[in-house]
């Protein structure tokens, strides 16, 4: 597996501003993906997310050992799907995530039908 390259790490760095993207009250420290590597998952900023903790710590150990619960939140993607088409709960808010570092909000009544 190759490390993440220098610039996507800067490029999410911007994006949370520090703080995690899950729970948005501790520092964010990891570089977690939405789509693990062995299932096709890159770096793409879409497929990322900046998480307090380790994999077994914080936030970003919460999401690894409730697979259920990150799937339905879209803190981890099926290898079926598009991370960039997947929406995701971030700090509590719904939003889509482009590979450009944007992130944009989508409200419930929108993609629910």
């Amino acid at each position: 597996m190759s490390p993440i390259p220098k610039a996507q790490r800067e490029l999410l760095r911007l994006r949370s501003l520090g703080v995690c993207e899950l729970c948005g009250a501790a520092r964010a420290t990891n570089f977690h993906h939405r789509k693990n590597r062995s299932q096709g998952g890159g770096n793409e900023l879409s497929n990322a997310m900046h998480l307090c903790g380790s994999g077994t710590t914080g936030c970003h150990g919460m999401v690894t050992e409730h697979p259920l619960d990150a799937f339905d939140n879209g803190w981890s993607v099926r290898s079926f799907a598009d991370p960039a088409e997947t929406l995701v709960k971030r700090q509590g808010t719904w939003v889509l995530i482009d590979d450009l570092g944007y992130v944009t909000p989508v409200e419930e009544t929108k993609w629910l039908g």
